[in-house]
C-alpha cells in the first residue's frame, strides 16, 4: 500500500525575442515584462482555483483513495454541508435570510469542533448583493457585508470567480484545516530555441493545497449549496 499526496507542477510559458532581451541586459533598454507578470498571475490563480473546483485528482493506487487525492473545499468527503434554501441573488431572498444562512454555517463548523476564525467565500453573482442595505427600512446604515462581518470570528468575505454558482463556503483559516504543501517556489526558467533567436521562459511552481480533517474525521469546512 502506498499513501501519498500528488504534488503537481503548475506552469505557463512565454517568450521574448533574443535581440530585445540582449539589448535590455547589455544596454539597459526597458523590457516589457507584461508576459512574465501574466504568466506568474496565471500560475498563482490556478493554484488558488484548485481549492474551489469540483474536480478531484488522484494518482496511484491505495486502499484509501483520500490519501492520494487532491480535493477542493467543495468536494472533500469530510466537509460539512448546509442546505441553501433560497438563491442569495434571487428576488425572494432577504438580508435576514442571508444572515441566517451564515449563522447556520457557523453553527455547523462549531458542531464539528472548529470554532474559527473563518473566511466566507462567495461566488461572483453574490458580490453586488453584499453591498445591499441590511435593513431595507433604512434604520440601519449597515450593508449585508458589514452585518455579516459583525458575527464573531468571521474575518472577511471574499469573492471567488471560479466558485460554482450558488455555493458559499465558510472555512476555518488554520493549518489543521488547510495548508499549502510547496515543493518549489515560483520560479522562472530560461532556454533558447531557433538557433538562439528566441528566448523561451517557463514560470513554474510545484505546490498543492491540502485539505485536512482531525483524527475523528471532523472538518473546518462548511459548504452552503
Amino acid at each position: 500500500q502506498h499513501n501519498y499526496l500528488p504534488i503537481p507542477i503548475i506552469h505557463v510559458d512565454y517568450e521574448i525575442n533574443a535581440r530585445v532581451l540582449e539589448a535590455s541586459r547589455k544596454l539597459g533598454n526597458p523590457l516589457d515584462t507584461t508576459s512574465a507578470e501574466r504568466a506568474a498571475r496565471r500560475v498563482n490563480e490556478k493554484l488558488e482555483n484548485m481549492l474551489f473546483t469540483d474536480t478531484s485528482y488522484s494518482y496511484g493506487e491505495t486502499d484509501d483513495r483520500s490519501r492520494n487525492t487532491i480535493y477542493s473545499y467543495i468536494n472533500h468527503p469530510d466537509r460539512n454541508t448546509v442546505n441553501l434554501s433560497i438563491n442569495w441573488s434571487g428576488s425572494a431572498i432577504t438580508a435576514a435570510g442571508i444572515l441566517q444562512d451564515v449563522q447556520e454555517m457557523k453553527a455547523a463548523s462549531i458542531a464539528a469542533f472548529h470554532g474559527g476564525p473563518w473566511m466566507l467565500y462567495i461566488p461572483t453573482a453574490y458580490e453586488t448583493v453584499m453591498d445591499d442595505d441590511y435593513d431595507v427600512a433604512g434604520t440601519s446604515l449597515l450593508t449585508i457585508r458589514e452585518r455579516i462581518l459583525k458575527l464573531g470570528g468571521i474575518q472577511a468575505v471574499k469573492v471567488i470567480d471560479s466558485l460554482p454558482a450558488n455555493n458559499v463556503l465558510l472555512v476555518q483559516m488554520t493549518p489543521d484545516v488547510v495548508r499549502l504543501v510547496q515543493g518549489l517556489a515560483l520560479t522562472n526558467i530560461e532556454w533558447k530555441t531557433e538557433g538562439g533567436m528566441v528566448t523561451k521562459f517557463k514560470v513554474m511552481r510545484i505546490a498543492v493545497p491540502q485539505i485536512r480533517s482531525d483524527q475523528n474525521g471532523k472538518s473546518g469546512i462548511v459548504q452552503l449549496a
